[in-house]
């Protein structure tokens, strides 16, 4: 699992989930999804990232979503 924290969000990354499908890739309006030479998702631009959870809707894969860290270790106290 690869974690990208940005702020108060991170975006997260299974990429053994990813079957290359580019549905994230299409539907994320800021173009900050890619795939790879192995056709796996991949990170470009995450400081264009605006967290709207576009990605995480599309993949049927279950391969990306988005975290809110600090909403989640205030919940694990």
């Amino acid at each position: 699992m690869e974690r990208y924290p940005q702020g108060d969000w991170a975006l997260v990354l299974e990429s053994h989930r990813c079957k290359g499908c580019e549905l994230c890739v299409e539907s994320c309006p800021r173009q900050v999804l890619a795939l790879n030479e192995r056709d796996k998702v991949v990170i470009v631009k995450l400081e264009d990232c605006i967290f709207c959870g576009l990605c995480e809707l599309r993949c049927p894969d279950f391969a990306i979503w988005l975290e809110k860290p600090v909403v989640l270790a205030e919940v694990a106290r």
